[in-house]
């Protein structure tokens, strides 16, 4: 979906690692990617090629199962979900589905973030939604892949994350409150943006 990311989000230390692979199920770059990661953070994007075949239920699992084996031994790593993007070639019923999927998604994240927020030494979980962010004309002729500006928006909104989980880290968790982010005029913990 994304194929200009490093054009976008220029990693600023050598320890950040930016590894987009296009076809590659989500489990296999867990495995292969993020199995020697201690600390840092992580964003996790995928999921629609295979969400017409595995349904909601199937793909939130495989999601969830992923992010568990992330933060298993882990604590030290930040997790952004990022929903599985629109495309505006596909039907309703799909566009239902997708909704549907991120949906639950979202609500196991924050049952995820809950339980980390727990353990002060947890670094969290979080939920990054693009449908506010992504709009029809950002995407290409296919209507499934974005154009530049797609990859422009989509990088922001990762890096607004970024931001907003280095300061938490800088600052700590204890008392922080939530400051208004630039990407839809809303509150960082109503976009998953926060650790609160």
């Amino acid at each position: 979906m994304v194929k200009n990311v490093r054009r976008h989000m220029a990693m600023r230390d050598q320890k950040s690692v930016l590894v987009s692979l296009s076809g590659k199920g989500m489990e296999d770059v867990v495995r292969e990617q993020v199995n020697g990661v201690q600390e840092g953070m992580v964003i996790m994007q995928g999921g629609g090629n295979s969400l017409r075949r595995l349904g909601p239920e199937q793909t939130v699992g495989k999601v969830m199962e992923c992010l568990k084996d992330i933060k298993k031994d882990r604590k030290k790593v930040r997790v952004a979900v990022v929903g599985i993007m629109r495309r505006p070639r596909e039907n309703a019923g799909y566009e239902e589905m997708r909704r549907d999927t991120n949906k639950r998604l979202q609500e196991e994240v924050v049952r995820m973030k809950a339980e980390c927020s727990k353990d002060p030494g947890d670094y969290g979980v979080s939920f990054i939604d693009l449908d506010g962010a992504l709009p029809q004309e950002v995407f290409e002729g296919d209507k499934v892949h974005l154009n530049w500006e797609g990859e422009r928006r989509m990088c922001g909104r990762m890096l607004e994350w970024i931001r907003a989980t280095e300061r938490l880290q800088v600052e700590g968790k204890e008392g922080d409150k939530c400051e208004r982010v630039t990407v839809d005029n809303k509150r960082e913990c109503e976009v998953g943006l926060c650790e609160c």
